[in-house]
This record gives structure tokens, sequence and C-alpha cells, in this order.
């Protein structure tokens, strides 16, 4: 007979292999991430934290199997501003409750870049305005899809620069738009996932779409200086549990992330991967969440978004 969760069950956990799903294709950002946290989360416990990746619907099939896993923290997502702030507004039916998850605490922070490619005739984001101004048919960007956070920057950066008009481009990932982006078939894009194509030299920031200069970017300019200050976004990487896992079993894993996340040489990796740390309570952790999901609700509405 299986000891009920709180007992002796409790105290053994995890007694099992551990699933961290990712709601992206693997290789990218998030599965890096996964994969870094996943080994120090192993080496702590004493099991196995398998990263698994299972992308498409904008992350939501990812985030349903795990809505519908067995609640008892064996079967992890790595949550994203898309997973809990955006799709909850979007016109994609959800089969789960992006805020029911079980929040455990955060993996870290990044943000988007404002990008073009190292030939651009662009050199500044006031180059880049001016031109999009003037041009008739617009400026063409890309992004990963209508209504991620790619797209909604842009057009948010569109609507405060006052352009009328820009052509928006989707793709499937990073790396297809940002090989459109140096090969000059598009203009434009906002990403972060590919900051290693601007330090490779193949692309140009322009502008971070955050508050403060990034840590590992700080010549780059943010868009609050460039007379922007609403063109911003914390693309967040979060660790939830299935809605209903026990509390001291999420709240033995956000000690664990905390201990992760302030470690100085985690930290160094981190950085590397243009992400900063955010070692939080688990409290700390679903109050920003919520904070991101009310503020692009209302701006989800008023953007033109072809799939509304």
């Amino acid at each position: 007979m299986l000891a009920p969760l709180g007992t002796s069950a409790q105290l053994d956990y995890p007694s099992k292999p551990v699933r961290i799903i990712i709601p992206f294709p693997a290789g990218g950002l998030a599965d890096s991430l996964a994969r870094l946290y996943a080994k120090e989360l192993s080496d702590r416990f004493g099991q196995p934290f398998l990263v698994e990746s299972k992308p498409g619907a904008a992350t939501n099939i990812g985030a349903a199997y795990v809505a519908a896993a067995p609640p008892d923290g064996h079967t992890l997502l790595v949550t994203t501003i898309a997973t809990n702030a955006l799709n909850k507004w979007s016109s994609r039916p959800l089969s789960f409750d992006p805020h029911a998850f079980s929040e455990i605490g955060m993996l870290g922070v990044n943000t988007l870049y404002l990008m073009v490619a190292a030939s651009s005739p662009y050199r500044t984001a006031q180059d880049l305005v001016k031109a999009a101004r003037e041009s008739p048919q617009g400026l063409s960007y890309g992004s990963f899809g209508s209504g991620t956070p790619n797209h909604m920057l842009a057009e948010m950066f569109r609507q405060s620069a006052g352009i009328q008009k820009l052509t928006h481009i989707p793709y499937k990932g990073a790396n297809d738009s940002s090989v459109d982006l140096i090969g000059g078939r598009i203009d434009f894009m906002i990403d972060g996932a590919t900051i290693n194509l601007v330090n490779g030299g193949k692309l140009r920031a322009l502008a971070v779409a955050f508050p403060q200069r990034w840590p590992t970017q700080p010549n780059v300019p943010t868009m609050t200086e460039l007379g922007f200050p609403e063109v911003t976004i914390s693309t967040y990487f979060g660790l939830a549990a299935p809605p209903n896992t026990p509390p001291t079993r999420l709240e033995k894993l956000n000690v664990a992330l905390r201990l992760i996340g302030s470690n100085p040489e985690i930290e160094k990796k981190l950085l590397a991967l243009n992400v900063a740390p955010m070692a939080v309570g688990r409290q700390e952790a679903t109050n920003f969440m919520r904070q991101q999901s009310e503020r692009w609700g209302p701006l989800y509405k008023t953007l033109e978004l072809p799939d509304k």
C-alpha cells in the first residue's frame, strides 16, 4: 500500500526519475537552461532529472501534457511568458488553466533585442524607425509565430514609434528567422535567443527591451533611452508542477533552485546563455508571473494579431 503524501513518501521525494518537459524544440535556450538545472538537481537529489522536449501550439502541447500529469512532482514544466502570461489571452482553445499550475520557482530571466543584419544600412534604432516611417509597403520583420513575445513586442514597438505599417513574417524558430535576416530577406527581428550571432558579428543589436542595460551587452542602449519606455519585456523561465502537487514537494524543489541560482559558478553559466539568475521564493515567483499576465492581457487585446 502506498504511503500517504506528506508522510514517509514525502520525505523520500523524489523517489524515481523526474521528467522536465520543455514546450520548445530541443537545442534552444530553454533546452540549454533546463539541462543546466537538471544536472544540478540530479546531483542534489540523487535521482535523474531528465529533460524532454514536447514542442508545438505555441508551448500549449507541452503545457497541457504536464497539466494532466499525476500531481506527484515527478513531471515538471519549464514555463515561460508564453505558457503563463500570453497564451491565456490568445484565441487558441486551452485544455488547461495556465494559472492553475503549482509554481515552483524561477530558473532565470532574459530579454529581447531589436536586431538587424551586420550588413544592414540601419546603424541605429533611429535609422530603422525613420526608414519604416517612410516605407510605403512597410519594413518586414520575423517572429516565431503570431502572438509570441517576439511578435507582440514588435507590434508594440511599431505603435510606440509611430510606424504605420510593418510586414510580419512568422517562422518556426530562431534559426530560420536569423538565416533570412542575415541573408537580407527580412529587415529586422526582435529576439533574444540569437544573441550569439551578435557576438559573432553576423547580427547587430540596436536596442535592448529591458529597463536597464543588459549585463552581457552593456553597449546596447535600452528602448527607454531611445524614447520607448513601454517597449520592455522580461522573458522569464520558471519551473512548475501539475495543479495540486503537494506544497512540501514544491518547497523542496524551490530551495534547491534558489541554491543553484545563487551559486556564482552557475551565474556565470547563466550569463553565458544571456540569462540572469532569479533565485526567489515560490510566492514571489508566482506573483511575478501573474503580474506579467496582467500586464500583457489588455495589450494583447489591442494589438493587431491575425489569429484573434
